[in-house]
This record gives C-alpha cells, sequence and structure tokens, in this order.
C-alpha cells in the first residue's frame, strides 16, 4: 500500500489555481476555457508543494471576457454569481437524425510541454468536457434526461457524437506531447449535491458501456494512469466505475452518502483517492489553532491511504490558495510510520503539531506563470500510437 501523501496542486481543473487566486499571473494563456484556471511551470508547481505537473491543452486568453460568450460546441455562456453556466444549447430541438451532423468543436492549437528537467509526474489536464456533461451543454440537461426516458433514439445519437469528439481530444492531447503522461484525467458530473442526475441502470445501459470503449482506446494509446472525477452523490454507482479499471477517483466526499470510509472500504487498495480531504480546511485549522478539527482530519489522511492529497477543487481567490497550499505542507510533513501508527491508535497530538508547524511556517510562493513551454499542434494531425514511455508513475506515487 502507498504509504506517503503524494501531492497535486496547481495541475489541472481538479486542483489548478484560477486568475482571482493568483494575482501575479501573466493570464494571457488559460488552462480551462470555462474555469479559467491558470497553467504554471512544474518548478511553480512544486513551489506550491505538488509531486505533479501539468500538461494538455491551453487556450489564449488577450482580452477581458465578456459577460456572454459562445464556447467551440455552439453553447452560449452567461457569468452568474462571478461563474459561467450555459443558457443556449444549440441541439435542444435539433430532431434525432440532425445529431451527428453537429459541426465537432475546433480543438486548441497550443499544448504545454512538459518540462523535462522536473522529476514529478505529468499529469494531463482534461482537453474536453466528459459524456454526460457534453450531451447537457448542447442539448440542455432536463432536455437530455426527458431523451433518455421517452427518446432512446436521440440520447444514443448523441452520446455517440460526444463519445467520438472525447476520444479524438485525447488522443490528440497524447499524440501531441513527446511522451506518456503519467496520469490523465477524466471528469465528468454524474450528479448533484443529494443525488445522481440519472438512474443506476440508466448509467449502465447508456454511459458505462461508452466508458467502457473510451478508456479502451486510451489504453491502446497509454500507459498513463486514470484518473476519474465526477462530482455529486454517485455512492451507488461507485462499484460500476471501480469495474472500469480506473486507477484514481476523485470524488465529491461532500455530497450525500459519499463517505471516505465507505468509499476506502468498497475499493481495491491499488485504487488511489484524489483529494479525499480538504487541504484548505487543513490549511484553515492551522492558522485558527483549531486543534479538534485538525485531529479529525489528520484521521481521515490516514484511513484515505492510498491518496493524493490537494484541493478539493480548483482554487478560486488568493486566501484560499494560501490556506490550500499550508494544507499540503501538513499533510507532506507525515511520513510512512507517521499514518500507520495514526490508523492504529488515532490522532497523536505530537505528530501533529509538528505538521502544523510545518503548515504554519510555510513561506507561501509568488507564481507569475513563468517558465513554461508552450508547442504548436499541427492542424489536421490524426493521433499517432507511440510507444508507452512512463510506466513508473504509480511507483512516483508509492
Amino acid at each position: 500500500m502507498q504509504e506517503r501523501v503524494a501531492i497535486d496542486i496547481g495541475t489541472t481543473s481538479l486542483t489548478a489555481f484560477r486568475r482571482a487566486a493568483l494575482p501575479a499571473h501573466n493570464a494571457s494563456i488559460i488552462g480551462h476555457p470555462i474555469f479559467e484556471t491558470l497553467p504554471i511551470s512544474a518548478k511553480d508547481a512544486a513551489s506550491a508543494g505538488s509531486d505533479m505537473q501539468r500538461v494538455g491543452f491551453v487556450w489564449p486568453r488577450t482580452v477581458e471576457r465578456d459577460k456572454e460568450f459562445q464556447d467551440a460546441y455552439g453553447v452560449r455562456w452567461m457569468e452568474t454569481d462571478e461563474n459561467f453556466a450555459p443558457y443556449e444549447h444549440p441541439l435542444e430541438h435539433a430532431e434525432w437524425k440532425a445529431l451527428n451532423r453537429h459541426p465537432r468543436p475546433v480543438l486548441p492549437t497550443q499544448i504545454q510541454y512538459p518540462d523535462p528537467t522536473s522529476a514529478t509526474v505529468t499529469i494531463l489536464d482534461p482537453p474536453c468536457y466528459g459524456l454526460l456533461d457534453t450531451c447537457f451543454m448542447l442539448r440542455n440537461g432536463w432536455q437530455f434526461m426527458v431523451d433518455i426516458t421517452d427518446n432512446y433514439r436521440t440520447a444514443n445519437a448523441l452520446l455517440d457524437w460526444a463519445l467520438e469528439v472525447i476520444s479524438e481530444a485525447y488522443l490528440t492531447a497524447i499524440t501531441a506531447l513527446p511522451d506518456d503522461p503519467g496520469i490523465i484525467v477524466y471528469g465528468d458530473d454524474l450528479g448533484f449535491e443529494s443525488g445522481m442526475y440519472l438512474s443506476d441502470l440508466d448509467f449502465r445501459t447508456f454511459l458505462f458501456p461508452r466508458l467502457q470503449t473510451l478508456f479502451a482506446r486510451i489504453r491502446k494509446k497509454t500507459n498513463a494512469l486514470i484518473c476519474f472525477h465526477s462530482c455529486g452523490a454517485i455512492s451507488s454507482i461507485i462499484g460500476d466505475i471501480a469495474e472500469l479499471g480506473v486507477d484514481i477517483l476523485n470524488l465529491d466526499f461532500y455530497a450525500k452518502n459519499v463517505v471516505l470510509g465507505d468509499v476506502r472500504k468498497k475499493l481495491s487498495s491499488r485504487v488511489i483517492l484524489h483529494a479525499p480531504v480538504n487541504a484548505a480546511a487543513i490549511g484553515r485549522a492551522v492558522m485558527s489553532n483549531n486543534k479538534a478539527s485538525l485531529a479529525l482530519l489528520t484521521v481521515d489522511i490516514a484511513l484515505s491511504m492510498p491518496s493524493i492529497g490537494g484541493p478539493t477543487d480548483n482554487v478560486a481567490a488568493a486566501d484560499e490558495a494560501a490556506d490550500t497550499m499550508r494544507g499540503v505542507a501538513f499533510m507532506r510533513a507525515f511520513s510512512s510510520d507517521d499514518l500507520k501508527q495514526i490508523r492504529e491508535f488515532g490522532p497523536i497530538k505530537s505528530t501533529i503539531e509538528r505538521a502544523a508547524r510545518a503548515a504554519r511556517d510555510l513561506d507561501i510562493p509568488t507564481i507569475s506563470g513563468a517558465g513554461i513551454e508552450f508547442r504548436g499542434i499541427p492542424p489536421g494531425k490524426e493521433p499517432e500510437f507511440h510507444a508507452a514511455s512512463s510506466p513508473s508513475s504509480r511507483a512516483i506515487l508509492n
């Protein structure tokens, strides 16, 4: 079993910093077109405490974005409460025969390259939305859920379109890199805080087979570990997701019935939990000297193993960034023996105090966005298979 807490902070849409969180960053290039997360270098990620470095598509951001805009899929977005939400869906009223004629999105023309001088694990930022997210955006979530129930031909046609678009995006991103990434992130929000969007049966009927196909295509291309992300109360299908053979799970432990101890028991000891404990909450507890919270969070860290520590979502504000970096410094302070003793005996005061000092004394780094290598992607380049070259990712995490 993995006995150290590897750290992922500042990399993908799961853990990256948004523009407001890094005021010193040159934000002309972004890592996610909606969240506006910021790509940072391997050196900057390491200074924040990360064992990972980002690779993946990037998008230009040369002017201040309007309150409304249209994305590459033809979906229109509107700003609400400092976030963007889709409000106009190009296929909401389309007949099923027209769905496969919807134009595919144009992929980005630049990709962030890995830093060859860094020993950190490369992690591929999702190059596109997931299956259900794509269908919800194009069709409107309510309409697509009606399709699942009453109009299965439409649901299947749109899911097939999404599968091909997603496959192309992943294979193009992987091909454009000089070597296999160590970890590939696939994200798809399958539920909300109190339940799932689809029934378990509909998930198994419509999504599960296509996820099998997508992951088979990715695995044919690369030896990378696959990290599966979903928000929402999806405890009833965690076993199904595990059957897909994913290596890492990033779940919403604030959602109904998604309980850390229960999830860990359902999974093989080889499955790694990604950010099961809120690093920002740890940082806040350290700075407020909340010893009770630190004791509880420490036990969660020990019981979650094997795990990767980090923020539970991308980081939206500067104070949250500082708390998160202190939280990961706290996690990094635990040795293998520390974690074993905490699992056996519960929270140990001296161990927790030592970790808290490491977090409290952390010199919060300035992250500027310098030192990143971007390269162009040749237009029309077909994905080619290349030899897997990063078989040691799991070893690095162990």
